[in-house]
């Protein structure tokens, strides 16, 4: 669970072998492969665990920042003929660290001295501190011969086949989990038309409202989750051998049981399904939630010119929440919701719809000086909003973005769905990107082994607007404003809203909102042909972000802007050995930061430095690495506002060792 996985890829299930008597696997014709994976955990606190940040909804034992886990996955595939494969995953659970030798899961009553504080057995962090082994993936592939299929795939995916802006590419932590039918085929040879069909079953959290599709303990409303699914479709073509065409169209639906029905009788709170309230033993099925998305792509590279490409996408999405099922928790949660409740101006529950586009053109050298441009127009409608879309690990556009820093990693995303929880202080953090509209440019100089980039962003809001309906539908996160610091994220819980399901770094909806951003970055990197072959890496970076909040209060506008200055140097002592050391200066100047409509708004002044060190070890098939950070913060606020000034001084490491055989 905590780490991105290095992949071996997903494997599956061994009962398939049994199958027909033509279905015969002999030993040869197994693979079996496997993986330790060690994490060492410290930070100057006093929490255990090994993730830096768990689950900021809910209380979680997983997180905490001192601790040494193990973890160990088996996978198996069957060949089981040449048309017909099969396999498995075995992974153990993630968790138990290496102090706590007895942890099994178990929970005993609380008997420790004082009292209620847990037991003497040392068996009572829960199963999420077991290490028993899980099946984590079981699939069956096989080429049946039947018209236009190619392959039909049963069991477990990582739902990888769609994109970012449809179902994407499940997170890490959820790589195996996911299960369906595929069916992979051609209408037209030699991709001339090829199709994939597929039937998604739905998680039972965060695909839906409240980040669930019917969990009874959270949601009153719903409790059925056995029957909620997505359907998925995609055809691709290549009409020309310069142009790539690519249409995807995705269906999400959970149903709850029709407390209506006309087969029922009795109060809709009733107990149903029995043999008053279900005369003819049915259950009529009514949709707590639907999302509808479509994407349009084409690519085309000419053969003609080796000098550009160009690409384009344009993309659709349609939410329905049915208030009888689903909770508001936009009412009802202080703002807390993955989706929009929209509703008619008689109150009536209708879709949020959107549109988006972009457009990119990449020139390779076209002048021949080693100057290659890059320029991107985006427009993402201020409802589009793919609930089973990419949650981490991609990036949609081609901007650096607000929330990327010089040791921070990140990236842009189209949903309100964003992942940034269950994952450690050294990786990547995603931002929003709905309502966003503008351009960038990039610039790329190659200068014999140096490297020079420069990028210039706009971005308007398609969500500027004024009084704004963040009480009953649209959600606001609570946190609405200024920049969010995620070196200091995962170390405190102040300055940073770890409430919201990791939505950070900012809130798509205000009540009142009319901004803009301007971002520009620099960045080199320049290798020196001398011993232990240096790599130097430099960035600056600055963004100023201007929201007039209620225009015609002026007193209330905020003006945020940003300098990052960072530095690293990795050298390579031996073929085994990298080492590097860097340094990050940020400084964020925001005034109108702090504060709300009634008591006025108020300056803050931070800044952060950050040194970070580290090596990564490769022998045989060990692979051993090593970070250790060290960051000083102050944060300075009007004491006028009720506010006080923060100061961090955190040390933190994070070890690793891998082997894969």
């Amino acid at each position: 669970m905590a780490r991105p996985g290095r992949g071996l890829a997903t494997i599956a299930t061994l009962g398939v072998l049994t199958m027909g008597p033509a279905a015969r696997a002999d030993i040869a014709n197994f693979e079996m492969s496997g993986k330790i994976y060690m994490k060492y955990m410290y930070q100057n606190d006093n929490t255990q665990g090994c993730l830096s940040l768990s689950n900021p909804f809910w209380r979680d034992n997983i997180g905490g920042h001192n601790g040494v886990c193990s973890e160990f996955e088996l996978n198996i595939k069957a060949n089981v003929g040449p048309k017909v494969t099969a396999g498995v995953r075995l992974q153990s659970r993630w968790g138990m660290l290496w102090q706590d030798w007895w942890e099994n899961g178990d929970l005993k009553p609380n008997i420790a001295y004082p009292p209620n504080t847990g037991d003497t057995s040392g068996e009572s962090l829960g199963q999420n501190h077991a290490q028993y082994i899980k099946l984590r993936a079981a699939w069956i592939r096989f080429g049946p011969p039947i018209p236009t299929v190619r392959w039909i795939t049963i069991g477990s995916t990582d739902y990888s086949m769609w994109n970012e802006w449809t179902i994407g590419k499940a997170r890490y932590i959820d790589r195996d989990n996911g299960n369906g039918v595929f069916i992979e085929g051609s209408f037209i040879p030699q991709s001339r038309l090829d199709y994939t069909v597929g039937a998604l079953a739905l998680p039972k959290l965060w695909a839906g409202p409240g980040w669930n599709t019917g969990l009874s303990a959270n949601e009153p409303l719903a409790n059925l989750y056995g029957t909620d699914w997505a359907f998925a479709a995609k055809l691709e073509s290549r009409p020309i051998d310069d142009l790539r065409l690519r249409a995807i169209g995705t269906w999400t639906q959970d149903w709850e049981a029709d407390r209506y029905s006309p087969f029922l009788t009795g109060a809709p709170d009733a107990a149903r399904c029995d043999t008053v309230g279900c005369p003819d033993h049915s259950t009529k099925l009514a949709t707590r939630f639907r999302g509808l998305n479509g994407t349009l792509e084409g690519f085309y590279t000419p053969s003609w010119t080796d000098l550009f490409s160009i690409s384009a996408l344009g993309a659709y999405s349609s939410n329905y929440v049915n208030p009888n099922y689903a909770t508001n928790l936009v009412r009802n949660g202080q703002g807390f919701s993955p989706v929009v409740f929209k509703t008619d101006p008689n109150g009536n529950p209708i879709s949020a719809t959107g549109l988006a586009a972009k457009v990119d053109l990449e020139f390779y050298d076209p002048i021949k000086i080693g100057l290659s441009p890059k320029l991107e127009y985006f427009n993402i409608g201020s409802e589009y909003n793919a609930i089973m879309g990419s949650r981490r690990e991609a990036d949609v556009l081609l901007t650096d973005g607000i929330i990327t820093g010089g040791f921070t990693r990140g990236g842009q995303l189209p949903t309100l769905n964003v992942a940034n929880e269950f994952q450690d202080w050294d990786e990547p953090w995603y931002e929003t990107v709905i309502g966003w509209h503008g351009f960038t440019g990039v610039l790329e100089q190659v200068l014999g082994s140096v490297k020079l980039t420069g990028e210039y962003t706009y971005v308007g809001y398609n969500t500027n607007m004024q009084l704004r309906d963040t009480v009953n539908q649209y959600p606001d996160f609570l946190y609405t404003h200024g920049f969010t610091d995620t070196t200091a994220y995962t170390s405190d819980q102040d300055y940073a809203n770890v409430y919201d399901r990791g939505k950070d770094p900012r809130s798509v909806y205000t009540k009142y909102q009319d901004r803009h951003t301007q971002i520009g970055v620099l960045t080199a990197q320049v290798p020196l042909a001398v011993g232990w072959s240096p790599l130097f890496n430099f960035k600056v970076k600055y963004i100023y972000d201007r929201d007039n909040r209620n225009v015609s209060n002026p007193r209330d506008d905020y003006i945020g802007r940003s300098w990052l200055l960072f530095g690293q140097v990795t050298v390579q002592p031996t073929n085994e050995l990298k080492v590097f050391a860097g340094y990050e200066y940020s400084h964020w100047s925001e005034d109108g930061r702090n504060g709300s409509e009634a008591a006025g708004y108020f300056p803050a002044r931070t800044q952060r430095h950050t040194a970070r060190a580290g090596f990564t070890y490769a022998f045989g098939g060990v692979l051993a690495g090593y970070t250790v950070e060290y960051f000083h913060k102050n944060l300075l606020r009007d004491p006028t506002g009720g506010f006080y000034n923060m100061i961090w001084n955190v040390w933190r490491a994070k070890g690793t060792v891998e082997v894969a055989w």
